[in-house]
Formats: C-alpha cells, sequence, structure tokens
C-alpha cells in the first residue's frame, strides 16, 4: 500500500488524500494502529496530556462506548454529557461517545470517568461503527449540532 512507503508524520496526511473524508472514530483507529506509542494531541502543552497515547485513546474510549451502548446510549438514543474544558479524561469521554454514536452535549458527566474506561470491551463498539456515517449527529456546540462528517481531525472533534 502506498502508506506504508510515507514517513510516519505524513501517513495521515496520505491517509486523507485518500480517504477524503474519515470520519474521526476511524482515524482514531488508524492511528493506534500505526502510531500507538505516539500522543493523541501533540500540540497540547499542559503534562497532563502527555500519558494519553494513540492507544490509551483507542483503549479508553472503547471501554466508554462499550459502557455507553449497554446503557442505551447511541444513535437515535440518549445524549451522552460530557464535561466543558480541555482535559485528557474530557477527550477520552468524548470520543468514547463519539465511538459509541451517542449525540455529546456539554454538561457533567453521569458517571465517573474511573469506572467509564475501567469497563470491559466487547464486539458491540466494533458493531456500533457499522451505524455511524456522516450524517449521525455527533456533538452540540451550542445550539449547533455537528455531525461526524462535520468534524474533520481528532483535535477539532475534541475542541472545547
Amino acid at each position: 500500500m502506498i502508506v506504508a512507503a510515507v514517513a510516519p508524520a505524513q501517513k495521515m496526511l496520505v491517509l486523507k488524500m485518500l480517504v477524503p473524508k474519515m470520519l474521526v472514530v476511524d482515524q482514531l483507529a488508524w492511528a493506534a494502529e500505526e502510531a500507538p506509542y505516539a500522543p493523541l494531541l501533540p500540540d497540547r502543552t499542559d503534562h497532563s496530556w502527555d500519558r494519553l497515547t494513540n492507544a490509551i485513546a483507542w483503549a479508553q474510549s472503547g471501554a466508554v462506548a462499550s459502557w455507553l451502548i449497554a446503557q442505551g446510549f447511541g444513535p437515535h438514543g440518549k445524549t451522552f454529557p460530557v464535561p466543558a474544558g480541555d482535559s485528557p479524561e474530557r477527550a477520552v469521554l468524548l470520543l468514547g461517545a463519539l465511538r459509541a454514536g451517542a449525540l455529546v452535549v456539554e454538561g457533567p458527566c453521569p458517571v465517573a470517568f474511573d469506572v467509564l474506561v475501567n469497563c470491559s470491551i466487547d464486539a458491540s463498539v466494533a458493531e456500533r461503527r457499522r451505524h455511524i456515517d456522516a450524517a449521525t449527529p455527533a456533538r452540540m456546540r451550542g445550539k449547533v449540532c455537528w455531525r461526524h462528517g462535520d468534524l474533520a481531525t481528532i483535535a477539532e472533534a475534541l475542541a472545547p
């Protein structure tokens, strides 16, 4: 494949040219496989972000997604509140909600972060991906509903 011959730092750019509108959930899966130890958001300067690698974000967001799916969150289901701000925990919650297909709204998380990221990951997360497309609602920012296809990058999806 052409992507294999490209320098690691340029792979996402090449892949995005090959797949023009890759959803954020697919970008995360690709990043976790291709660069598992790389920081999820390398531009973040706060040291609390140092430990959130692509692989950790993938694993923890999968656990969050499993819990959400089991509780009835997802496309056409309940909305999931994620706190405002900019933290690694918020990023994992938001990515988990996106992977579950849940519409994210701003608000206090109803369950402790440590509980969510320690849930077992089950096949429902992989199956749910089949029901998420560019038109699936992803986030409410103010009164604007952003759909999965509106979010071009992981950083954009996680922006406060």
